[in-house]
């Protein structure tokens, strides 16, 4: 397996591109879930019946192990929004520091446009 390379500068994203991928790759992962957890209510709705009569009449075991899988894939899914929201503020802080960053570029340009123009002012 190669090792992976950067972009030549042309072609590497910047920091608005990069803040639109990540949020765009949390909308995707957060539409997954939605999917498998509607999937996972459809085969709980199987599973009860529309009458909640159970109609594979399952024993008392096969409830208990039906809801163990349930469960365990619900907290998979309440791990993995927590893994999200901690990658969504992480994503808010970086465009945050970016824009504080580029509100701080553009404000000492100023200031030494300024500066120049009061130099050739005084010329």
């Amino acid at each position: 397996m190669s090792m992976p390379t950067i972009p030549q500068e042309p072609f590497r994203p910047n920091k608005k591109e990069v803040t639109i991928d990540l949020l765009e790759s949390i909308a995707l992962e957060e539409i997954a879930l939605s999917h498998i957890m509607n999937a996972e209510a459809e085969k709980i709705q199987a599973f009860v019946g529309e009458c909640l009569d159970f109609p594979t009449c399952p024993k008392n075991e096969e409830i208990i192990k039906f809801n163990k899988g349930v469960n365990q894939l619900l907290e998979t899914i309440v791990m993995k929004e927590w893994l999200l929201l901690n990658k969504l503020e992480n994503v808010l802080d970086f465009f945050d520091d970016c824009d504080k960053s580029d509100r701080h570029k553009k404000h000492h340009h100023k200031v030494k446009k300024d500066k120049d123009k009061d130099k050739e002012s005084s010329s």
